[in-house]
């Protein structure tokens, strides 16, 4: 029998001041990502990536394994191939068995790294594995949907010497539980980006 599910979770705007602790975490240093700023065509900024979840009716628990996150620039901004990307390869011990359910109201942060500076235009979100904990008892591990590869066109700028807390607002809008058939989870991402520089800080939100 095919059962299918759909939360409606109302979307929870996510803005950082300038100055205070974000969600109340710091980038860690020892988070940072190995490849050296040299490589950058013009200069770095560092990027905080968090998680974040809102409250559901129907979910006890969902688990999810995030492995990376790749931002595509506009133009190139590295001296390696892909010019025109970075890849951020989050921590296994942030990102893998993350109940984002127990982040509502709060974040994660699952790595802090240095990025190329430059035009922000599309992240793509790495999720490698899920498991959904029902309130009536049930479990189901998922397939996420796109091979767990979600990209979503978003804008914001790196500036040099800068930062930039990102985000991800997981909502799990869909999910298909089908006896003997690969289980789907169709995730919707709110993403919020908050670019700081010397002169000023902006809130980017998709």
């Amino acid at each position: 029998m095919k059962r299918s599910i759909t939360i409606a979770i109302p979307v929870v705007a996510l803005v950082a001041v300038a100055g205070l602790t974000y969600f109340g975490y710091t980038p860690i240093p020892a988070l940072l990502g190995s490849l050296a700023p040299s490589s950058f065509a013009a200069g770095s900024g560092v990027l905080n990536v968090y998680i974040t979840d809102a409250a559901s009716a129907s979910l006890k628990s969902l688990i999810l394994n995030v492995t990376s996150l790749t931002l595509s620039y506009q133009g190139n901004v590295t001296t390696t191939a892909p010019r025109d990307q970075f890849v951020f390869q989050v921590p296994s011990s942030t990102g893998m068995n993350v109940d984002i359910t127990k982040l509502q109201g709060s974040a994660l942060l699952l790595g802090a790294t240095n990025v190329p500076s430059g035009n922000v235009t599309r992240i793509m979100l790495n999720i490698t594995g899920a498991k959904a904990l029902f309130t009536d008892g049930t479990s189901a591990k998922l397939k996420v949907v796109a091979n767990g590869e979600l990209m979503i066109p978003f804008h914001f700028q790196v500036h040099s010497s800068g930062s930039v807390d990102l985000t991800i607002d997981i909502l799990p809008n869909t999910i298909q539980v089908s006896k003997g058939v690969a289980t789907v989870l169709k995730p919707v991402i709110h993403l919020t980006a908050v670019q700081k520089s010397h002169s000023a800080t902006i809130t980017t939100k998709a």
